[in-house]
């Protein structure tokens, strides 16, 4: 291991945010994604909101290559067209998506460890779809 790489391993990684998704870019953003998304429903101004985002932050930095990460402002669909199809009836709610099928929705403040867990679900299904196209 080159001294680079040493000094590479040390130093903190650069902060990956999640990026934010609106009407027109939500449905693509699933779709397009060659990895799971991950995606904060968020309301502006709630504290529970704020804990979740800065958790995500995290997460989309250490796993970045492995997972996108979004956040939706619910306050923009007006008409339900987000809302209703992914079923969300509480804030913060973080969606686990492949392409633009919901694996899993956690409700309310999810701490780091249990989104890591639904999206290794996530991964796995992947896997054993990908695994089940070779045969």
């Amino acid at each position: 291991m080159s001294f680079f790489d040493v000094l590479k391993s040390i130093l903190p990684h650069e902060k990956v945010y999640p990026v934010e998704l609106s009407m027109e870019t939500f449905y693509p953003s699933l779709k397009n994604s060659p990895v799971p998304v991950i995606v904060d429903f968020y309301v502006e101004k709630s504290q529970p909101c704020n804990m979740v985002y800065s958790t995500l932050t995290k997460f989309a930095t250490d796993f970045k290559g492995r997972a996108r990460v979004g956040a939706f402002n619910l306050a923009q669909d007006t008409e339900g067209k987000v809302i209703v199809p992914c079923k969300i009836k509480a804030v913060p709610t973080i969606g686990i998506f492949i392409k633009d099928e919901p694996v899993e929705m956690l409700e309310g403040v999810a701490g780091y460890l249990k989104i890591q867990e639904a999206f290794e679900k996530a991964e796995e299904i992947i896997s054993k779809k990908s695994g089940s196209k070779q045969h």
